[in-house]
């Protein structure tokens, strides 16, 4: 598959990011499979804002991301997400084509879902991309 999106990007970084990967490479944009196994991943984007200036639009995004480290176990859950942040927060690179300025965490809260018995840790990333 070429990495020719922002979101393929981050699908990228994460499953080849060695701690990501020792933990799970199951990462679904944006819905779960069903009958999933965990622990997973879950991403999608928030908004989509871009960058203009004087002259109209500067080839900059700035989206913002929600990622989710899913588990059984709220242990689990935090383990995969803090595997998670050291691989988004802070990057910056080019990944296939897409050159990314800089990822940034904004914000993490905690879940538990009582319909699947399962912890999810959420976390909003912003993202600075070209276009």
């Amino acid at each position: 598959m070429s990495v020719d999106t922002i979101e393929k990007a981050i699908r990228s970084i994460l499953v080849n990011n060695s701690t990501v990967k020792a933990i799970t490479t199951r990462c679904y944009p944006a819905t779960l499979p069903q009958d999933p196994t965990y622990p997973l991943i879950l991403f999608f984007k928030v908004t989509g804002n871009r960058d203009h200036h004087l002259q109209g639009p500067s080839g900059l995004a700035h989206p913002r991301f929600q990622v989710e480290a899913w588990a059984t176990t709220y242990d689990a859950a935090k383990a995969l997400a803090n595997a998670i942040r050291g691989a988004l927060d802070g990057y910056k690179g080019t990944v296939g084509t897409v050159v990314i300025g800089s990822i940034l965490i904004e914000s993490e809260r905690d879940v538990y879902e009582d319909a699947v018995s399962c912890h999810r840790v959420i976390m909003d990333f912003f993202v600075w991309h070209s276009e």
